[in-house]
């Protein structure tokens, strides 16, 4: 039996209306990413709505833009504008909210659902003021992962909501920006979604490969991954012209191909397409090599760091004790994480011979100038 505490909980939430929320299993959000004008919204939403598998439509009214003076959204004009294409098409309709007004407005608009986009959710002030306008209103709500690849923001801004009465609750991984230059918008990281449905069970997690890929040509590929890797459902930005596209035009696609881009996913025959996921997952180990190189560049530098002080407290590179304790740390790092000891040993022990030459030169070469700085005295 649930204690009180269980069912505020944000795990029993999720649990008890994961399948409300879900309505069915994948779960289709489709449109712009932002409404233009009147015509743009209906031209798309129709196309979209002689597609039975189209569960809600969505569209951008406020835009969240990093510089400004560009397309931040039509604002209010733009909700009435998605009340019509409901009126007319039957759509479920959907957007994002970024302040407690634009909940205000969107719930008097008639909105079906709403998300929290990745921006917002970077700010635990401005989730916070939104969880709190949504006391008392039974609307389901998404929530975006964090711009960076944080899983305890992302679990917080939930936990936020769920703890001022929100009870149909789901996330939507839309990726994360990374340093790194790739062929992708933002980098999956699968294992933060994935990790984040181990932490709160039941969670409903959609994947939004168009945030993810950044074109329109790695949208399949990437939500044939996410379903792959059983999430929820597909949240896909369709424009009627998406080269037209005031926002996002590159990452957004056709009604048509998405028409074929269901069918490949949800169709009898489910084609493989070895080729692009090959690429995809090549690249995605390039992104990593390019971490793993960063991140050794930095140990390096940390590495010298600790020479200067082992010099001046007249140490030697080398301290047994200290490496066998990191061995011992990261061996059973490896075993945790599915990576076999031995090899992270071997990796571990060229890291190692690595640093000692680094230290052994930087002391040497430390010892040699003060002593040329003592002969010219």
């Amino acid at each position: 039996m649930k204690t009180d505490s269980d069912k505020n909980s944000p795990d029993s939430r999720n649990d008890e209306n994961s399948n409300s929320l879900l309505e069915k299993k994948p779960l289709i959000i489709a449109g712009p990413c932002s409404a233009e004008t009147p015509e743009q919204l209906f031209a798309t939403a129709s196309q979209l709505a002689m597609d039975n598998r189209v569960d809600y439509f969505r569209a951008g009214i406020w835009k969240p833009r990093t510089l400004p003076g560009t397309f931040e959204g039509v604002g209010a004009p733009g909700l009435e504008w998605m009340q019509q294409v409901k009126k007319q098409t039957g759509l479920k309709i959907i957007t994002e909210v970024g302040s407690a007004r634009h909940v205000e407005a969107a719930i008097k608009a008639g909105m079906d659902m709403l998300w929290v986009g990745a921006r917002t959710v970077s700010n635990p002030f401005v989730v916070q003021e939104i969880a709190d306008s949504l006391k008392g209103v039974d609307i389901p709500v998404w929530i975006k992962n964090p711009l960076s690849p944080d899983i305890d923001l992302w679990e917080g801004a939930i936990t936020r909501f769920s703890r001022t009465g929100i009870n149909k609750l789901g996330a939507i991984h839309r990726g994360f920006f990374w340093w790194a230059k790739s062929h992708m918008r933002n980098q999956p990281f699968w294992n933060i979604p994935l990790e984040l449905q181990e932490r709160l069970p039941g969670l409903p997690i959609l994947s939004d490969p168009s945030h993810i890929a950044g074109k329109r040509s790695l949208v399949p590929l990437l939500a044939r991954r996410a379903l792959e890797k059983n999430l929820s459902g597909l949240m896909v930005e369709v424009h009627s012209e998406p080269d037209k596209a005031w926002s996002d035009a590159s990452q957004q696609i056709a009604p048509g191909e998405f028409t074929r881009l269901l069918d490949d996913l949800l169709g009898e025959k489910q084609d493989p397409i070895t080729g692009e996921l090959l690429d995809e997952l090549r690249a995605e180990v390039d992104n990593m090599d390019e971490m793993l190189v960063w991140a050794l560049s930095v140990r390096m530098e940390l590495a010298g760091k600790i020479a200067e002080v082992k010099k001046d407290a007249c140490q030697q590179p080398l301290q047994s004790q200290r490496w066998e304790q990191i061995m011992q740390r990261v061996k059973l790092l490896a075993a945790k994480s599915g990576v076999r000891p031995m090899f992270i040993e071997k990796l571990f022990n060229s890291i190692h011979q690595e640093s000692l030459s680094l230290q052994h030169t930087l002391i040497n070469d430390k010892r040699k100038n003060l002593k040329k700085e003592h002969n010219f005295v």
